[in-house]
């Protein structure tokens, strides 16, 4: 019997585990995320140094009073462009115009002994060389005449020095350039005996802009000097440091003029490690002024076949910096790099990267190390994404059609 009762029970069992087996489910396919990759290219990529530097007038000329006198008139608009010559000042000129009159009275007196020397001497020498003149008289006519000649040149020179101290009266602009306020006020007596500075003339175009670059920069400035003439030429030229800067405008955009450094300091502050340098800027606008302060931007040096991924394609963690890379067969590595540069180019990849392999750019947080993607150029992402969007409003637009015609 109990043989018989166990019989049917190991059969069903026996029928069960054949369904089981019989019913097992195929392994579970994997679909690859879409991400974008970009291929690693190189490039020469430029190193730039990015300092803070200040305008500084090209020419800065102090108009001062040469003479003593009260100023009769201001003929300058403070603040405004004026070219060189124009007048500025009027100092009162009638006591040098009264000693002018006085030395060319004495020059005509002067003049006129000394052509009746010359007349006397005239006179003397064929008498004397017939001995119907004595010698005395004729020594004495020729020393009357030397006299006379030595008096007319001390008189010519006094009023020479009278006139130009006459001319001192009218204070005109040494420069083209904008003029600053007026340190004087009219009827001020101005000079040795009052105030001397009256003015001044700045030249800002060109305009100069001065910032101060590190010890380090000017050694491998000077490391990249491999010629003795470019040295040669740089200490003869008074810069140790060449190239080209661009700046910025108060508003941040950049100025469309780029500069040339003329000059840079031999020595170094010993307070701050820093030399001064200096470059040269077109200014025909005044769109710069004299003492504003900009961000400076000079080329230092390049690197030549550069490994260079976007910025985007990086990501950080405790291990260090990291991209995700798609390899021949569509699986993705996570690899640390290291970086040797960060510009507006782009990251410059030290060790890490080959060049044409091909990196996560967008789509990385779909993916991690070990995993399947299908790789994409951002041109073919977008297109997919632009037909799965006409896709859907097709779709939509079907949708509400067929609710319009139930509603009817």
């Amino acid at each position: 019997m109990l043989h018989t009762a166990r019989t049917p029970l190991l059969c069903g069992l026996a029928a069960s585990l054949l369904l089981l087996g019989g019913c097992k489910q195929p392994p579970m396919e994997l679909t690859p995320k879409l991400v974008v990759v970009e291929k690693v290219g190189t490039a020469t990529v430029p190193l730039y140094g990015n300092y803070v530097g200040v305008t500084r007038a090209s020419l800065d000329v102090e108009v001062r009073a040469r003479i003593d006198g009260f100023v009769e008139d201001k003929t300058f608009v403070e603040g405004s462009a004026v070219e060189t010559g124009e007048l500025l000042y009027q100092i009162d000129n009638k006591p040098y115009v009264a000693v002018v009159n006085r030395l060319k009275a004495k020059l005509e007196s002067q003049q006129a002994a000394l052509e009746k020397a010359q007349r006397d001497v005239k006179r003397l020498q064929p008498l004397y060389e017939q001995d119907a003149a004595s010698q005395l008289d004729f020594d004495n006519a020729l020393s009357i005449l030397a006299q006379a000649k030595s008096n007319r040149a001390a008189s010519q020179a006094e009023l020479e020095e009278a006139e130009l101290e006459l001319s001192y009266t009218d204070i005109k602009a040494p420069i083209n350039g904008l003029v600053s306020r007026s340190e004087v006020d009219i009827g001020a007596l101005v000079g040795s005996k009052g105030q001397s500075l009256l003015t001044r003339v700045k030249q800002v175009d060109p305009i100069y802009v001065s910032f101060n670059m590190s010890a380090l920069d000017y050694l491998n400035a000077r490391r990249r000097m491999t010629s003795s003439s470019a040295k040669i030429e740089a200490e003869t030229e008074g810069k140790a440091v060449e190239g080209f800067v661009q700046i910025t405008l108060p508003d941040n955009s950049q100025y469309r003029y780029w500069g040339d450094v003329s000059f840079t300091d031999p020595s170094v502050n010993p307070e701050t490690g820093t030399f001064e340098v200096r470059a040269v800027l077109p200014n025909p606008d005044r769109e710069l002024l004299p003492g504003q302060y900009t961000n400076v931007r000079i080329k230092l040096s390049e690197i030549d076949n550069a490994i260079v991924i976007p910025q985007k394609a990086t990501r950080v963690d405790q291990g260090g910096v990291y991209v995700m890379v798609v390899l021949d067969d569509n699986s993705v590595e996570r690899r640390f790099i290291v970086i040797e540069h960060q510009g507006k180019e782009g990251v410059v990849v030290k060790s890490g990267l080959r060049a044409g392999e091909l990196v996560i750019v967008e789509g990385m947080h779909r993916v991690s190390h070990g995993q399947l993607a299908q790789p994409l150029t951002a041109e073919e992402y977008k297109a997919r994404e632009d037909a799965k969007e006409k896709a859907d409003a097709l779709e939509q637009q079907k949708i509400e059609q067929q609710q319009e015609q139930e509603q009817e």
